[in-house]
């Protein structure tokens, strides 16, 4: 029986990781760095201190001025979304070079659902939209694990219906596990955290579950506008059971898409589709 936790945090530890990453872990579970030191980390990474600067710009933060540098980037996102999009970008760089477009509209999604979060979070009081956009980038981590560890059995199943319970047949844990797993010990909050792991299971979820709840919904309404099998939380008849009974509405769901459709075009220019 394979042993995923051990797995994960070897991955974590070794040179075959991104270098930048390996030092935004590091530097992450050292609560004595601040802005500075994980400014300073992300510049050695020209593409990485590119994006994080990009998304700093993007229409959705609403921020009037030019964001041209690292230190400023942190300064309006704050520091545990940058750290966490710094984590989240350089773990998408485990795809291969031959697998850039299907990392790129993994990333799309994964930002899509951040949005959708947070957007969601206006409705359900549960805590700031911020907490609810980082859980929602990060909420499919695990998959990328999944796939840097072990690659010939996780390809074919990546993008299949019925995910988590193939996952749980091959390897005993599914991705919201893996993803805990993976951001254990990074100094990411703990709502964010146990939000990633319960995404999928919110009515097992006993602490933060409104975080769980927000994420677990964003991914089904993505689902519903995405033309593709990334998102493995597809909208259903449970979905829309918990949707009402959080105090949401049909003209909720018809906002958050028109957001999304109104950032289609800034997604698809960042993440090169």
């Amino acid at each position: 029986m394979m042993d995923v936790n051990k797995d994960v945090q070897r991955l974590k530890s070794l040179s075959t990781i991104p270098v930048v990453m390996k030092r935004i872990l590091e530097a992450a579970g050292d609560e004595h760095k601040g802005h500075g030191d994980l400014g300073r980390i992300i510049e050695h990474d020209q593409s990485l201190a590119e994006r994080v600067v990009a998304m700093a710009n993007s229409p959705y933060f609403g921020h009037t001025g030019l964001i041209n540098n690292i230190e400023q980037a942190i300064l309006l996102l704050g520091f545990d979304l940058v750290k966490g999009l710094a984590i989240s970008m350089s773990v998408f760089k485990m795809f291969s070079k031959t697998e850039a477009l299907k990392a790129n509209r993994f990333w799309a999604h994964s930002y899509r659902v951040a949005i959708a979060s947070s957007l969601m979070c206006d409705k359900i009081p549960v805590t700031t939209p911020g907490v609810c956009f980082l859980a929602g980038l990060l909420h499919d981590i695990g998959r990328v694990v999944f796939l840097s560890l072990y690659p010939e059995k996780y390809k074919p199943i990546i993008f299949e219906a019925g995910l988590i319970e193939k996952e749980r047949e091959l390897f005993g844990v599914d991705h919201p596990e893996v993803s805990g797993m993976f951001l254990e010990n990074t100094l990411i909050p703990d709502e964010i955290i146990i939000a990633v792991r319960f995404h999928h299971n919110v009515r097992d979820c006993r602490k933060h579950k409104g975080v769980a709840t927000t994420v677990y919904l964003a991914e089904g309404i993505v689902s519903r506008i995405e033309d593709d099998n990334t998102a493995d939380g597809q909208w259903n008849e449970e979905m829309e059971e918990v949707f009402y009974a959080s105090g949401l509405s049909l003209d909720d769901i018809k906002f958050i898409e028109e957001m999304l459709d109104e950032e289609g075009d800034s997604i698809a220019r960042f993440f090169e589709l």
